[in-house]
């Protein structure tokens, strides 16, 4: 008779044959794919970047069909992805693989639609805030010359927001440029969603994985967390900055124990910076040196090359010739004061800057930002295709970079300052940046939650402007500045920049994991400032333990990539934010008890049909 235990590891092995077989199936498939998805990337990235204004009909033609071609080997990965049942691929990398590779295809999936409807409703949005469509209040009288030309909200419109004193002027704009987009803009806006929702069916993925590339019920959680972990100083702070708002308009336009009104709320984050804001009778602006000056020696090109600086004092190897030949653009040589966006288009391996002539402070800051997205591609491109994407760190890296090289110890040790900054001067840059960052995170978590709202049909179209109103008065007490109507979409046009990567919900990550990561990169570099005034160039240190995150691009989950950096990763939390800002949050704390504040906010009156 056989033995029992032969006959029991013959069976054993039958059964085990085919779940062997899937598994190398599925690596093989994982492997031919990686290559596949590399070469449609830099095909991708070649059709791009060889566009130009100059192409004739044919050419562009011949360009979106190679476009569509790669699209559709695209979405084929995507299909035979899913065609692996995740159930029988006992290796976790392949699995953790073949789950990236089923969104491979993204939008692609919907084919034709994608390039003659999608593409088109995208950009209707990104024009939304630059159409000059808005007549100017009261016909021009306040503009130079009274000029009544119709105006854009970006540049135009947001100038205004940016000096105007006036409430009726800003309640105007408000409500002007909402009232002559809301239509075009959510029926192009839902298109969006319904789009993201077919997609995910079709490839058979959680809509919000498509959306958010990553689980997206985890960082929620984890957004929520940081969100309950800031409101105390959030209350603290929004209670001092209504009160000086009730100083200047009176009763009748903030009530002291209701919400802000978004027109004023909104001027309050424009005109942190300003002279004459609500911090000029605590911190006169004249207090601070104008940071222009810092740079005003400096080319265009001579800001990017310090941005590049930052980050080869930390190790990293310097951006190659053929970068610095044929993937940094400046569009605008011939307008030298052309205020145009810097932007970095990121097809891994092959990422592009776009810099502006015009010399500025703030560009050279955006700079140092952008450098972090072109290193983080170069790290990752060793990396198997499909883990290209990172999670969004790279604005996070950014973050953290922005907040080293605007440092007053870090100006003047690379001599752009001359001089170091007072105690009080140190106390007002840093109040004006606790007022526009702080009073921001709510509204990048708003944003986020009604996307996210909207893509698992928890609201609908009909239904979406009182969510976000019931959000807005919860988060940021924040209120509209009339009664709105129905049908109404109230959306400010920075929600639909860059809708489809979406913006908002990186910008709440940058900026709460940004200080995560710059904390821990200042006790890494062994500084002994004040956080605030932390810099963390030149330390190898610091270089070494963000190579070591950036090259895991997406191959692990979030959490093990992050620990990298934050060794005692927990996720999303905003204590080293909260911690950054203590001297302002300590001061408010106390202004508020001697002035009898009242925090937090009671029921809006207005209402949000």
């Amino acid at each position: 008779m056989e033995n029992t235990s032969t006959i029991v590891w013959e069976l054993s092995l039958q059964c085990a044959t085919p779940t062997v077989n899937h598994d190398l199936e599925a690596k093989q498939f994982v492997n031919q794919s990686s290559a596949r998805y590399f070469r449609f990337y830099n095909e991708i990235a070649a059709e791009t970047y060889s566009a130009n204004n100059a192409d004739d009909f044919e050419a562009l033609f011949s360009k979106l069909n190679n476009v569509k071609r790669i699209a559709e080997e695209l979405v084929s990965i995507s299909r035979q992805a899913a065609g692996f049942d995740l159930e029988r691929i006992r290796d976790p990398e392949t699995k953790h693989a073949l789950l990236e590779l089923r969104s491979a295809g993204d939008l692609f999936v919907l084919g034709d639609d994608y390039f003659s409807s999608v593409q088109m409703n995208l950009a209707a949005l990104q024009t939304l805030s630059v159409d000059k469509d808005i007549e100017p209040y009261l016909g021009g009288a306040n503009m130079p010359n009274e000029d009544d030309s119709p105006l854009a909200y970006y540049p135009d419109i947001q100038k205004i927001v940016q000096i105007s004193r006036d409430s009726e002027e800003l309640k105007y704009y408000w409500k002007a440029w909402r009232e002559k987009n809301q239509l075009w803009a959510s029926l192009n806006f839902y298109t969006i969603v319904q789009s993201y929702q077919r997609a995910a069916k079709i490839l058979d993925v959680p809509v919000h994985r498509l959306w958010y590339r990553s689980d997206s019920q985890e960082m929620l959680q984890q957004m929520e967390r940081a969100m309950g972990e800031l409101r105390p100083a959030y209350q603290q702070l929004h209670a001092f900055v209504r009160l000086q708002l009730h100083k200047k308009y009176g009763m009748d336009v903030v009530d002291l124990g209701r919400p802000i009104p978004d027109h004023l709320f909104q001027q309050v984050l424009e005109q942190a910076w300003a002279v004459d804001s609500i911090l000029e009778e605590f911190y006169p602006r004249s207090q601070l040196p104008d940071f222009d000056d810092f740079v005003s020696h400096m080319t265009a090109r001579a800001m990017v090359n310090e941005s590049e600086s930052f980050y080869t004092s930390l190790g990293f190897e310097p951006l190659t010739s053929e970068f610095h030949k044929n993937q940094l653009k400046e569009p605008n040589e011939e307008r030298p004061n052309d205020d145009c966006r810097p932007s970095v288009f990121d097809l891994t391996p092959h990422p592009y800057l776009m810099y502006c002539e015009k010399v500025s402070f703030r560009k050279l800051m955006q700079y140092h930002a952008h450098m972090a997205r072109v290193y983080y591609a170069e790290q990752k491109s060793r990396l198997p295709s499909y883990y290209f994407k990172a999670y969004n760190l790279e604005f996070a890296v950014g973050e953290a970079v922005v907040l080293s090289a605007s440092a007053p110890s870090h100006l003047v040790g690379r001599q752009l300052s001359k001089l170091e900054l007072g105690d009080r001067a140190l106390m007002s840059r840093l109040f004006r940046m606790g007022i526009h960052t702080i009073l921001s995170i709510p509204l990048y978590y708003v944003h986020t939650k009604v996307m996210h709202d909207l893509l698992d049909e928890t609201v609908d179209m009909d239904s979406v402007n009182r969510h976000y109103w019931r959000l807005m008065e919860q988060y940021a007490g924040v209120e509209p500045p009339s009664d709105r109507a129905e049908g109404a979409i109230d959306f400010p046009y920075k929600f639909y920049v860059n809708i489809d990567q979406n913006f908002q919900t990186q910008k709440f990550i940058s900026e709460i994991l940004g200080y995560q990561f710059y904390r821990e990169l200042c006790r890494k570099s062994f500084n002994s400032r004040p956080l605030h005034n932390c810099d963390f160039y030149g330390s190898l240190a610091v270089g070494n333990n963000l190579k070591s995150m950036m090259s895991l691009g997406s191959r692990k989950p979030w959490k093990d990539v992050v620990g990298k950096v934050l060794a005692n990763n927990t996720g999303l939390s905003s204590l080293a934010l909260l911690e950054y800002y203590q001297p302002v949050l300590s001061w408010v704390n106390n202004y508020n008890k001697e002035a009898n504040a009242k925090v937090g906010w009671d029921a809006t009156k207005k209402s949000k049909a």
